[in-house]
């Protein structure tokens, strides 16, 4: 049973879509044909140098433009890689998102949303590196035959896991050790008794031979 969408994207007037193929360099495969409007800038000032961290699955920010507001969304690819074998990475703008993407951003099933945009990926992959950003452009479109995006929210959140180095310290004795180990104050007393024990034998001896 497949699951339905939670929000809903028009491809033609709400998405804007960069990322790379196997040979192709980055470029902005799927975007509005809005005249003035620099995507690329505004995908750069969400995502600062175009870097991800490899600590979380997807990246997300806010970010205005021209008085809309849109949902900035980046992450890497789960099954890709360049012909470097470098990831290759997604940056989106989801243009007026509802606020179900805003809300539930950190749960959207990638596989899922790229599944939907497989046959516009699929002509950038295949390009060549002397292939026109145009060219390819109006390849995409054509291919995309899906006019929207159903947008599932159903991934589970990953908490960040922190890893614990467990050191064992021989100078001092575990819990384990200290069970099993007599306590102090016994010890000095078994000494006691013993010196004790000592010094008697020692005056008894010296005692009985005048």
């Amino acid at each position: 049973m497949s699951l339905r969408p939670e929000s809903t994207l028009f491809i033609d007037t709400q998405l804007v879509w960069m990322t790379c193929g196997v040979e192709a360099g980055y470029q902005l495969l799927l975007a509005p044909p809005t005249q003035g409007t620099g995507w690329a800038e505004l995908l750069e000032q969400a995502f600062p140098n175009f870097e991800l961290g490899n600590n979380e699955p997807l990246k997300s920010a806010q970010v205005a433009y021209e008085g809309g507001r849109a949902l900035a969304v980046a992450f890497f690819d789960p099954t890709h890689r360049d012909a470097s074998s470098r990831p290759i990475k997604h940056f989106m703008l989801w243009l007026e998102a509802d606020e179900a993407a805003f809300q539930k951003i950190q749960q959207l099933s990638i596989p899922t949303l790229l599944q939907q945009l497989e046959p516009a990926f699929l002509v950038l992959r295949q390009a060549s590196r002397y292939a026109s950003e145009q060219e390819i452009c109006r390849a995409a479109q054509t291919k995309q035959s899906e006019r929207y995006l159903g947008l599932n929210f159903s991934a589970k959140k990953i908490a960040n896991k922190t890893k614990t180095n467990i050191k064992i310290d021989t100078t001092n004795p575990s819990a384990d050790d200290e069970a099993l180990s007599l306590p102090q104050w016994l010890l000095w007393l078994i000494g006691m008794i013993i010196l004790t024990a000592t010094a008697s034998s020692i005056w008894l001896f010296v005692n009985s031979n005048p």
